[in-house]
């Protein structure tokens, strides 16, 4: 078996640059956040394969002019510059999103699957291989040229789709949990603040009409 950057190769398997299998693109300069309609990616709003944040808005004329920077459903955004290794896949409600300075699109061709393509971002060894190839040090960034030259295991589409499918369950059951954490915090917080001040008893304490705890 072939050795590739994530270990050896499954027979019906092959490496390629990643150039081969996507088209890359290097976002545009926008103007300042103004609250308008049009969302722009920048890199804060990149993490854990997926995008998340508040993000930014400009003017639909102002996007206007920027229609070769305009995401698509399956487009995969990393950042360029800072935190490189981070990516996230666009689906349909970031169609129309413009990619902003400090990303990079990549646009999967039809040899690969956006979501396996999403998680095989996210393998240790190519992880590794992003801190192996950035340039700078005060600011850590990476060319277009460069991350198209990172090698991509690419077994059968069927077999892409099942690995995306598969991992991309378990990514839903972590946002999901993640949500519940969140959630569950911020009733304690409001519950910490009321029990704390007064307002109410602690969960369970019931007062008799003596005013003493039943």
């Amino acid at each position: 078996m072939p050795r590739s950057l994530t270990g050896r190769l499954p027979e019906m398997w092959r490496e390629v640059p990643l150039v081969d299998v996507c088209e890359l693109r290097a976002g545009a300069s926008t103007p300042a956040d103004s609250g308008g309609p049009v969302r722009v990616v920048k890199p804060r709003n990149v993490t854990d394969g997926r995008l998340t944040g508040t993000p930014d808005g400009i003017t639909e004329e102002s996007a206007g002019k920027l229609g070769r920077y305009r995401l698509a459903s399956g487009d995969i955004v990393c950042v360029r510059t800072g935190g490189v290794g981070r990516h996230a896949l666009a689906t349909a409600e970031h169609t129309g999103w413009i990619f902003g300075t400090g990303i990079i699109r990549l646009r999967p061709g039809e040899d690969v699957d956006p979501l396996y393509l999403n998680h095989y971002l996210s393998h240790p060894s190519v992880q590794d291989w992003f801190r192996r190839n950035v340039a700078g040090t005060a600011v850590p960034s990476i060319s277009t040229g460069a991350l198209g030259t990172l090698p991509v295991a690419l077994p059968p589409m069927r077999t892409q789709k099942s690995i995306g499918r598969a991992l991309g369950a378990l990514n839903e059951k972590i946002a999901i949990h993640e949500q519940i954490c969140r959630t569950t915090a911020e009733l304690r917080d409001a519950l910490l603040s009321r029990l704390l001040s007064g307002e109410s008893g602690p969960p369970g304490e019931h007062t008799g009409d003596d005013g003493a705890c039943a």
